[in-house]
Order: structure tokens, then C-alpha cells, then sequence
């Protein structure tokens, strides 16, 4: 617990943290308001529904999954990097503070950093979303992609534990890029270097997803389930779908604390 006191103390010194969690929140207000002076933009308003108020941190879900990666890679990626290339690594280092618990500080800042910048902005939202259009039952279609498949009515307590439901889902989606920036940042030797291999990683997993000779590994690549949250909010909920791509996104997030720990913990930090 002290090493995260600690991570959070210098998290909050960095313009960076604050620069990302603006931006999150900015684009979500400005949602709220794009929806308030322009509600026909909801299509469920064409159809002559009740807009909640519900409705607007719902929609900040997917730039919340486009943007927070970025904003968690790069606070993830100089974790470790930033502080070797300061030359404070080898200082704390030295220090009555094991490998495992400085590199442990680490992961338990993404891990709450992951988790505020989502919740935060979902907060932030919902309460300019219940100011501006009320509260109220929320409609949502059968299927996502096509209202032609009909409607049903989410009473606003259902609506609340879906909303939060698909916002672990995006956080730990997030996680995962967070995860990927930390291992890398483990072992190399700047700060940006782990955020740019993370970023470039992405856009390759994004153009093979895409590519057909690559179709059949897609559901290993953690960019295919950029949407799996909308499990949430869907009349079935797919459960099956949710937990074969919580499965994968999981296994990144392991995958990247795991290696890039046993990794901290064998590198010589003498240079």
C-alpha cells in the first residue's frame, strides 16, 4: 500500500496524468451537450423515445475505449523507463525497497489509473446527462446494428449495473494496453520508446485483424474485442461472447504484468 501511496504521489506530479483525464472528460461533456443541442444525433430520439440521462456516459463508452489505452500507454510506459532514463531507478533501488515491491507499486497505479479514468468520466457525464435531460427508464434496441429487430425497456436500475457492467469491461480493456506498455517499459531505456511499441503494436494487430490469411488468429488479438462491453447492452446478453473475449483480454493483462515483473527482476540496473 505504501508504494502505491508513493506511485500516486508522483503520477500526480506528471502534467501527463492530468493532460489525459482533461481530455476524457472534455470529449464527454462535450458529448452531453452535442446530444442536448442536437438529440436527433441519438437515433432512439428519431423513434419518438424518452432521452435519459443515462444515455450520455453510454455514449462516451466507445471514445473511452479509443482513447484510454492511449492515455493509460503512456503513463504506463515511462513507469519504469522515465525513471531509469532520470537515474532515480537505481537511487530507489538502493534503498530498503525490493524489486517486487517497487515493480508491484507499478502495476497497482495502472491498475486504479485504469479503472479512474473510466469510472471518473462516466461519472462526470452521467451527473451533466441527469441535469440536462432527467433520469427515467432507458430503451435501448434489441440489436445494436439493427433497430429494425425492435426495442426493450431497461428500467434505470438495470441500466445502472449494465453501465457499470461494460465500464469494468472497458477498464480492463484499457488495462491490457496499460499491461503491454508496462512490460515493455520494463527493459527499455525510454520513456517514450514502451508507449510508441505499444501504439505500434496496435495499429499492427488492427491492419492483420483485417488482413484474410490472418482472419482465423483475429480473436487473439486484443484489438478484436474493442467492442465486447456492448455485450451489456443487448436485450440477451451474450455471457458465452463476454467471457471468451474477457478470457483474451485477460490474458494480455497477465501476460504483460507477469513478463515484464520477471524481466524488472533479472535486469541489471547498473548501466
Amino acid at each position: 500500500m505504501n508504494t502505491l501511496i508513493l506511485e500516486l504521489k508522483k503520477v500526480r506530479a506528471n502534467f501527463r496524468t492530468y493532460f489525459g483525464i482533461i481530455i476524457l472528460w472534455g470529449l464527454g461533456v462535450l458529448i452531453g451537450i452535442n446530444v442536448w443541442y442536437n438529440p436527433s444525433l441519438v437515433p432512439l430520439r428519431q423513434f419518438g423515445f424518452h432521452l435519459s440521462g443515462l444515455y450520455v456516459p453510454g455514449l462516451t463508452l466507445y471514445p473511452l475505449a479509443v482513447v484510454g489505452p492511449v492515455v493509460t500507454v503512456l503513463i504506463a510506459g515511462e513507469s519504469i523507463a522515465g525513471e531509469r532514463i532520470r537515474g532515480t531507478l537505481r537511487m530507489v533501488l538502493s534503498k530498503p525497497v525490493t524489486r517486487q515491491q517497487f515493480y508491484m507499486g507499478k502495476v497497482y497505479l495502472i491498475i486504479v489509473y485504469s479503472f479512474f479514468i473510466v469510472f471518473s468520466t462516466l461519472l462526470v457525464t452521467a451527473v451533466l446527462g441527469l441535469i440536462l435531460f432527467g433520469g427515467g427508464e432507458v430503451i435501448l434496441p434489441n440489436e445494436l446494428s439493427n433497430f429494425s429487430e425492435g426495442f426493450f425497456n431497461v428500467p434505470a436500475e438495470e441500466a445502472l449495473w449494465r453501465l457499470a457492467s461494460s465500464g469494468i469491461a472497458v477498464s480492463l480493456y484499457v488495462l491490457a494496453f496499460a499491461s503491454v506498455a508496462l512490460f515493455f517499459s520494463s527493459f527499455l531505456n525510454h520513456s517514450l520508446a514502451s508507449p510508441v511499441f505499444t501504439l505500434v503494436m496496435t495499429t499492427a494487430f488492427t491492419v492483420l485483424e483485417n488482413l484474410e490469411f490472418f482472419r482465423p488468429f483475429a480473436p487473439y488479438l486484443i484489438t478484436h474485442h474493442f467492442l465486447y462491453w456492448q455485450n451489456f447492452m443487448v436485450h440477451e446478453i451474450d455471457w458465452l461472447g463476454f467471457f471468451s473475449s474477457l478470457g483474451v483480454v485477460m490474458v494480455y493483462i497477465a501476460g504483460g504484468i507477469i513478463g515484464g515483473g520477471l524481466i524488472f527482476r533479472y535486469r541489471d540496473e547498473t548501466d
